[in-house]
């Protein structure tokens, strides 16, 4: 009888299995279930191991129940054990500090600063504009009404009428004479006062504070005052 010659029967060859293939497949098949991108990232050592599951539409949500079964039945803890040893074990890769990797229109840096791509652009707040001279004159004047009137006075808290005038608009670099009848001719005339506007009247003046309101030295003894103007038909003369 002539001998057979029996070849042994040999598997198939297959794709070596590891724990983090195990992880890649499940987190591949429960793809349908969670309906959305995700990754299992494993890093250690400089080492960046990540498995990408397939967008939502790669797995029928039916096989929620096979995925289900089989994480149950897996050890995690010896998983996690397993695949930090293959991680350890792996070729390190090194990247330069000023390696940039895109991430959907942001680019990381491997030393993990964050820049957004595009120019940004910031517009400043605006400049508020300047206060106008004659408001700076009126704003000041409201601080030189304390003390008492003194004729022919032109210092702080010995004013007379037109002496008050006199000192609040030299603080500006403004030059009034020391007179009721000259401040008449020392600007002209309006019809529209405004604040800081002279109001002139036969033997004396005031400073127009603006809303029919004014500011004046008026009588021997008494500090300046911030009332309703009283004269009638007074002349209002503009110097600034």
């Amino acid at each position: 009888m002539p001998n057979a010659t029996q070849r042994g029967r040999h598997r198939a060859d297959r794709k070596a299995t590891t724990p983090i293939t195990i992880i890649a497949r499940t987190a591949s098949e429960n793809a349908g279930v969670v309906a959305r991108r995700g990754a299992l990232a494993v890093a250690a050592g400089g080492v960046l191991v990540s498995t990408f599951a397939t967008t939502s539409h790669a797995a029928p949500a039916a096989d929620a129940r096979t995925t289900t079964a089989k994480l149950d039945g897996l050890n995690l803890d010896a998983l996690k054990e397993s695949a930090g040893q293959a991680v350890s074990s792996a070729k390190a890769v090194t990247v330069s500090t000023d390696t940039k990797l895109d991430v959907e229109g942001a680019t990381i840096t491997a030393e993990g600063a964050t820049q957004v791509e595009g120019v940004v652009e910031v517009t400043p707040a605006p400049e508020p504009p300047p206060t106008p001279l004659n408001v700076q004159v009126t704003n000041t004047a409201y601080s030189y009404l304390s003390g008492a009137y003194v004729w022919g006075g032109s210092t702080p808290g010995a004013f007379d009428c037109s002496g008050f005038i006199q000192y609040v608009y030299g603080l500006y670099g403004i030059d009034l004479p020391h007179s009721s009848s000259a401040m008449l001719s020392s600007g002209y005339q309006v019809y529209d006062p405004q604040p800081g506007d002279i109001v002139w009247s036969p033997g004396h003046v005031a400073l127009y504070a603006g809303d029919g309101m004014i500011m004046e030295w008026y009588q021997e003894g008494l500090p300046g005052r911030y009332t309703e103007m009283w004269q009638d038909n007074p002349v209002f003369i503009r110097v600034v």
